[in-house]
């Protein structure tokens, strides 16, 4: 039997869970799904009572507790810190060169 839809609109995200009991089915848009995979293996060290399964472009989380709106922001937190290590990483690799003159050796 499912739940409604619930919608949550958080300041820095917005998206839609359709629940059962003791699971929730997050939709994830397709422009994050390269550092999907990522982010999912941060959020099951950081929360390993909860299983997270990747279908397509939704994300499904299932276990005791994941109807707490607080586990969703952190799945939400993962994927948007791995987005931004991504495209951050070569500044940052350039800075290390730039200050310490030690050049990568995969160069």
């Amino acid at each position: 039997m499912r739940a409604a839809n619930t919608c949550l609109n958080f300041n820095w995200c917005k998206f839609v869970m359709e629940s059962v009991p003791d699971q929730v089915r997050i939709t994830v848009e397709a422009e994050l799904m390269p550092w999907l995979a990522d982010a999912s293996a941060r959020f099951r060290y950081l929360h390993p009572e909860v299983d997270v399964t990747i279908e397509g472009l939704a994300v499904v989380l299932s276990g005791s507790g994941v109807r707490e709106p607080a586990l969703a922001q952190d799945f939400w937190h993962c994927l948007y810190r791995q987005k931004i290590f991504s495209e951050t990483l070569p500044l940052r690799k350039m800075l290390i060169e730039g200050v310490t003159g030690f050049v990568s050796r995969t160069t």
